[in-house]
């Protein structure tokens, strides 16, 4: 009974001490297309990636209702750095539904705006300069604006200490009139947050620490759990502390015993895979460490972790690669190493007999659009009469044109494809991950390139096959499967069924080595086509914005030398990145792994105009 009641009284008082309207909920992934596309509208850079704000504890005063309640005051403010814009992962702050997109919105032109004010400023004349500087821009904002001023003044609560309802009032004014200077210095946290504008504080970005080798995690299940929450959690890196693996020495006569049964259950408790996902959700930060080991089960979440510090080391010899850094608008020669990898236990293997039938069909379809003739006009000789050039002569002459006699045959030719692809496939640790509960992504991969490789030997045009991972600059991997001189037959499917996962993914420099393979083709059209199954990242920076302007910039460079690159993604985050890297008419997203088998030989038929 009294359990039962203090649920009731929990739920009433926290109910009754809350500020939001959760029944007019917003989502951010609900309408992060349209933010995006009404950041970009208004020039925000393209390469920043929106993700969901994390957390963050205000220290304004609470009401008394909250402090009984013991709610703490728990805010996501707007923010953007060098690599992403950072928004409420879901907002509650009207009762109005229409409202709380209509601030997204007003926030997403916001962060638009270029960062030309200075850090020195006060945070309300700054705020206040970026109002006034995005309705001068857009001046169809200011309705948009006056209603959520009113709508917000209306919920803002009032400080209860005299001394700070005076500053509350500047603030209020600063609101609703955004050119009225305010000179009083006010703390951003002594006062209720204010959703309209960004973060008066954003927080810094982490300094990065030292990188290491990842560590040897093994898994007793392929199954991972995505959890899904409306905020990234903040994360920190701590040292594995080794005090809890030495000898425990005590003496056993000290050890108590309790010798009366207590029959006491607990199954929930006990369920090892539901506390962990119950305790990754309840924890806002995490402190995170490297340990080798074994996991009974893989969690995956966002998680604000900074990315490990870049590694200065002398590269070994190997094939020597540019790579581009924008901080400081420059191409750093010989930055990379790739290494050439070749198996050395490789087996031929015919095609996997589950394939067979669809390895069947693909080629049958191929040949048969290979085999495309088409008839060639006004001969002066071929196999058959071309009747409609006939009748144009003959009516050319009896309306009393004496002009030449047009040829009057027809031939038909075969249509040649004068074509060069390089079909390229991200083999990170990634593909590691299950699709369902017999195969990991890894295995659809496998079969794409299976039913690719039959395609492309179909259609007659030159195909050379090669993947890819990486561990660090010092250590990028590439697997050649076949080259160009090279026919299909089993020694290559056997390398095809001999790829395994690798580490990371540096594509940049898969890129460039690529585009070097190709350079060498005398094809009219060369084709890069990129499978992959994420965005741009490895061990070191190579990760975030960094990673993806290496990546573009590698891609303008094979576009100048007359390639085509093109991308087939199964993330289905790939929306986000993938238009700033390939343009909106050279990538695809396959959303259900399990069909990339079958849309690979498709997409390539589609693309290189052979239907």
């Amino acid at each position: 009974m009294e359990e039962a009641v203090g649920k009731l009284w929990h739920k009433w008082i926290t109910q009754a001490s809350g500020t939001e309207f959760p029944e007019a909920r917003v989502a951010l992934p609900d309408v992060q297309k349209k933010i995006s596309l009404w950041f970009h509208s208004f020039g925000g850079a393209p390469v920043l990636t929106i993700k969901a704000a994390s957390r963050e504890q205000w220290q304004a005063r609470r009401s008394w209702l909250a402090r009984i309640a013991g709610v703490e005051w728990q805010v996501q403010l707007c923010w953007k750095d060098n690599e992403s814009l950072f928004l409420p992962g879901a907002l509650t702050c009207f009762p109005d539904r229409a409202l709380n997109e209509k601030l997204y919105l007003w926030l997403a032109a916001l962060a638009a705006l270029p960062d030309d004010t200075h850090a020195s400023e006060h945070w309300i004349q700054r705020s206040q300069q970026q109002v006034q500087q995005a309705l001068g821009q857009w001046p169809g904002l200011r309705k948009t604006y006056q209603m959520l001023v009113d709508a917000h003044l209306q919920l803002r609560p009032l400080p209860t200490p005299k001394n700070l309802q005076a500053q509350e009032q500047q603030l209020r004014d600063a609101l609703r009139n955004p050119d009225q200077a305010v000179t009083t210095d006010i703390d951003p946290r002594a006062l209720a947050p204010v959703p309209l504008w960004l973060h008066p504080l954003p927080p810094a970005t982490p300094a990065a620490q030292s990188s290491a080798p990842p560590p040897d995690i093994t898994a007793e299940t392929d199954q991972v759990t995505e959890i899904k929450s409306d905020h990234r959690r903040q994360g920190k890196q701590v040292d594995h502390s080794r005090e809890d693996e030495g000898l425990l020495a005590f003496r056993l006569e000290s050890l108590f015993s309790w010798a009366e049964f207590v029959n006491v259950d607990r199954p929930q408790e006990d369920d090892e895979e539901l506390g962990a996902k119950q305790a990754a959700n309840d924890l806002d930060e995490f402190a995170v460490s490297r340990k080798s080991g074994t996991v009974k089960q893989r969690l995956k979440f966002d998680l604000d972790l900074p990315a490990s510090n870049f590694d200065d080391v002398s590269t070994h010899e190997g094939i020597k690669l540019p790579e581009w850094d924008y901080r400081k608008n420059l191409l750093l020669k010989d930055h990379c190493t790739l290494s050439l990898l070749y198996g050395s236990d490789i087996k031929p293997v015919p095609l996997p007999a589950h394939l067979r039938q669809s390895a069947k069909r693909v080629r049958a379809f191929f040949e048969h659009l290979a085999l495309n003739k088409q008839w060639l006009r006004q001969q002066p000789q071929g196999s058959e009469v071309d009747w409609d050039a006939y009748l144009d002569t003959l009516t050319a002459w009896r309306s009393g044109q004496q002009e030449a006699t047009a040829g009057l045959y027809k031939e038909m030719r075969r249509h040649q494809r004068d074509l060069s692809c390089l079909l390229l496939a991200d083999l990170s640790l990634s593909t590691e991950a299950a699709v369902d509960d017999k195969h990991a992504v890894i295995d659809v991969v496998r079969d794409g390139l299976f039913l690719m490789s039959e395609a492309l030997e179909a259609t007659g045009d030159r195909f050379a096959i090669g993947g890819f991972s990486s561990k660090n600059r010092q250590h990028i991997h590439y697997y050649p499967i076949k080259h160009f001189n090279e026919p299909l037959n089993n020694q290559i499917r056997g390398r095809i069924q001999a790829i395994r996962p690798g580490f990371y993914t540096r594509m940049g420099a898969a890129i460039r080595y690529a585009t070097k393979i190709l350079a060498t083709e005398s094809s009219s059209r060369r084709l890069l086509f990129l499978l992959s199954d994420g965005k741009p990242n490895d061990v070191d920076r190579y990760e975030g914005r960094y990673g993806i302007e290496d990546t573009r910039k590698a891609i303008q460079d094979a576009q100048r030398q007359g390639i085509v690159p093109f991308c087939v993604t199964i993330d289905n985050r790939a929306n986000e990145y993938l238009p700033y890297l390939f343009g909106h008419q050279h990538y695809v997203v396959v959303h259900h792994a399990q069909q990339l088998p079958a849309r690979l030989p498709q997409l390539y038929a589609r693309l290189t105009e052979v239907g």
